[in-house]
This record gives C-alpha cells, sequence and structure tokens, in this order.
C-alpha cells in the first residue's frame, strides 16, 4: 500500500536538474505552443522510457488505439456500445496485466533479473487507464470534440500526474492551462514542490517512522502474547495508516501541482481537509478528489440513471474505487465497508431532512445540536477503522486489527472508570 515506486521519478538525481535546463528551453527558446507541447511530450516519453522502456512502446501503442477508437466513433464506423465495450475491456485488460504481472514474472524470474525490472508495466499504470476511459467517456457524451492524437499523448504522458495522479481531464488540463509565463502560477508551483517534499521526507518518511517504529512489527504479531495490550495497539495502528495514507498521498499530489505549475498548467487540487469533514458522503468529497469524481461520474452516476437506487450505485462505485487499488479480498472488503458507510449516511441524511422540518416547529433538542460535532469524530474513526482492511497482511490479520481499535477506546475508558 505505501510502496514508493510511484514516488520514484520525483526522487530521480536527475530531475531537478533536467527541470532546471527544461524551463529555460520551454518559456524562452520555443515560441510556438505546438513546439512547447511537443517538448513535453518529447520529454515526458524520455523520461518514463529510462525507466521502463517497454512499457513506454505499449502505453503508446494503447494511446493510438485509444485515438483510433474516438475517431470511429466520430465518423459512426463503430457503435457506441461497441466502443465502450472495447475500450472498458481493453483498460481492465491493461490494469490487470500491470498491477500483476510481477507476481507472473517474479515466479518464472528472479526478483533482481532484467526481465522482472524493465518489463512489468509500472507507475501510475491506473491512472493511465483511467484518464484514457476518461477521455474516450468524454468523446462519447460530446463534452470533448477535439480529436487531436498530439494533444492526447501529450496529456496521457505529462510527467509530473503520471505517476500517482491528479486524474484531471483532457479539457480541464488545456482549458485552465497559462501558455505564456505567469509569475504567480510559477512561485506557487516552488511553494507546492517544496511541501510536497517536505511532507513526504520529514513528515512520512523521517517523523512517522520514527514515532510508529515499534508499532508495526507489534501489529504484525497476530499471537499477541499480552491480549491487553491489544485494543491499543490496534487503535494506533489504525491511525496511524490513515495518516500515514493522507501525508504520503496529499505529498504526491502537491509534487503534481507543483511540477505542472512550472510548466503553466492548473491541476486540480486532489484534497480539501479530509481530515476533518461531518460525514462519510463530504470525506468523499474532499479525499482523493480526482478519482472519488472520476468514480462518481462514470460509475454511480450512470448506475443510478438506470436502476434509481442509490444504494446500488453507492456500492458499485466504492467497489469499483477498492478494485482499483487492488483486486483481493481486503480491497473488496474495504469497498463494501466504505459503501456500507455512505449508504448509511444517504438513509441518515433523508431521516434527517424529515426531522428537520419537525424541529422548525418544536424547537431544535439538545441532543441534535451535538450531532455535527459527533459526526466529525466518527467520521474519522469510521475511516479510520477501514485501513484495518487494507494496511495489514491478510483478511484474518484485517479483522483482528478492525475489532482491536473498535474497542480500543471502551478498554481506555473502562480502564480508568474502573
Amino acid at each position: 500500500m505505501y510502496g514508493d515506486d510511484r514516488l520514484s521519478i520525483y526522487f530521480s538525481l536527475y530531475l531537478i536538474p533536467a527541470v532546471i535546463v527544461a524551463l529555460p528551453l520551454y518559456w524562452l527558446a520555443l515560441r510556438s505552443d505546438r513546439h512547447r507541447l511537443g517538448f513535453l511530450l518529447l520529454g515526458s516519453i524520455v523520461a518514463l522510457g529510462v525507466l521502463h522502456p517497454v512499457f513506454v512502446v505499449i502505453a503508446v501503442a494503447v494511446t493510438v488505439g485509444a485515438h483510433s477508437l474516438v475517431s470511429a466513433l466520430a465518423e459512426k464506423r463503430l457503435s457506441v456500445r461497441w466502443g465502450l465495450f472495447l475500450s472498458i475491456s481493453l483498460g481492465v485488460l491493461i490494469i490487470a496485466i500491470g498491477k500483476y504481472g510481477t507476481t507472473l514474472i517474479d515466479a518464472l524470474w528472479s526478483p533482481d533479473d532484467w526481465v522482472l525490472s524493465r518489463l512489468v508495466m509500472p507507475l501510475g499504470i491506473s491512472y493511465f487507464v483511467f484518464r484514457l476511459l476518461q477521455y474516450v467517456f468524454d468523446c462519447i457524451r460530446g463534452t470533448v470534440t477535439e480529436l487531436s492524437a498530439f494533444r492526447l499523448a501529450t496529456f496521457i504522458f505529462f510527467v509530473p500526474t503520471f505517476p500517482a495522479g491528479p486524474l484531471e481531464t483532457y479539457q480541464g488540463f488545456y482549458e485552465k492551462r497559462s501558455s505564456t509565463f505567469d509569475k504567480p502560477l510559477f512561485y506557487a508551483g516552488c511553494y507546492r514542490i517544496a511541501l510536497g517534499y517536505f511532507k513526504k521526507v520529514v513528515i512520512v518518511d523521517y517523523l512517522m517512522a520514527l514515532l510508529f517504529s515499534d508499532l508495526l512489527p507489534r501489529i504484525g504479531d497476530a499471537s499477541l502474547a499480552d491480549m491487553r495490550s491489544a485494543p491499543a495497539l490496534g487503535a494506533a495502528f489504525v491511525v496511524y495508516a490513515f495518516l500515514r495514507a493522507y501525508a504520503d498521498l496529499s505529498a504526491y499530489t502537491d509534487l503534481a501541482i507543483g511540477f505542472s505549475a512550472l510548466f503553466g498548467f492548473r491541476i486540480m487540487e486532489n484534497f480539501h481537509r479530509p481530515l476533518w469533514q461531518p460525514n462519510l458522503a463530504d470525506f468523499w468529497r474532499s479525499w482523493h478528489i480526482s478519482l472519488s469524481s472520476w468514480v462518481r461520474n462514470n460509475v454511480y452516476f450512470p448506475l443510478f440513471g438506470v436502476t434509481r437506487k442509490t444504494w446500488l450505485g453507492l456500492y458499485a462505485a466504492m467497489l469499483t474505487m477498492g478494485l482499483w487499488h487492488y483486486v483481493d479480498l481486503n480491497w473488496t472488503v474495504w469497498g463494501l465497508y466504505h459503501g456500507t458507510g455512505l449508504v448509511l449516511v444517504a438513509r441518515w441524511m433523508k431521516w434527517k431532512r424529515k426531522l428537520t422540518k419537525r424541529w422548525r416547529k418544536e424547537g431544535k433538542p439538545l441532543w441534535a445540536k451535538l450531532l455535527r460535532p459527533a459526526g466529525y469524530i466518527l467520521t474519522f474513526i469510521y475511516v479510520a477503522l477501514g485501513y484495518s482492511f487494507v494496511a495489514t497482511d491478510g483478511i484474518g490479520q484485517a479483522f483482528r486489527v478492525f475489532l482491536w481499535a473498535l474497542a480500543g477506546p471502551f478498554v481506555w475508558v473502562a480502564e480508568r472508570i474502573l
């Protein structure tokens, strides 16, 4: 869950020197907008090709295929039904190979073999596929009418957003772009880069590793000799996992937004105070915003439009998000867990609207005034508990940690009262 392969490009020794050389060329030497985009495309393909050459060849072929597909749809040579079927099937296949190819090749070759280090599809494969699918869907909806293979490739291979998003749309990528040097945007980009490196290096890799260095080995021991310590360990672990995920993911976003801004691109934000939200629905509107928006627009709304069943759309959306990370039992349970939470929140909001009408006539009771502040705490606890399913090895260990963490606060209170 916390692998740094996605960030390897940000910690390459060549990144900062390459950016320092590229910026004067981009803003001063190249005057034509097409030449600048071509420069970005060439530089992105070269950078990705150095790390994973075979993947770049495959990615270029898939991008050309996606452009051919939308061209065929525009010219009515392919039906929308077949276009959706082909694009989704190909996307699922690529993600499956990218995420699980390592396991297969590792079984055939040694982990240090050139084949394993060069042929496996690496960085941001899910982001790559979802961006392409979004482009195809937007072309089908008529949101995107421009069918330039050159501009599509520049958008898809743009290095700052390639490893870990955000999942910017094709139209947002170009519409918010500054084609001339924007000094405030440049300074803002430098600030976000510094902030991203600070979060990753100082907070995640140093402070959190230092503070929780004793926790991880102990939580991994399912046969804890002193079971009285298990609830406290479980509670500490899920909070650690939640905060670590937020610091990690927001660092990726800061770096992506920062490096993009240096070249005039305004990439969408991915987080908006997610640690402090009044309910789970608001949490998912503020956490990994680009991914949750993608799932909401392309899974929830279409399914809800067909079935008119909110619960079915919510479960499908959260299962998609879980399986997007990894297809296994842990992420499946995580998706069902969050789907259940969102269904309960939807039911509560519906009931709350009825109560609000009554409160306007009769007055709001004291307990109702405590609902909102309690909602912030319960939302944090609910999300943190969910990390027991995806930050542990195996579903058995996941449920043990979940139960320990769930019991932790009650044990803490009981010890102090009794």
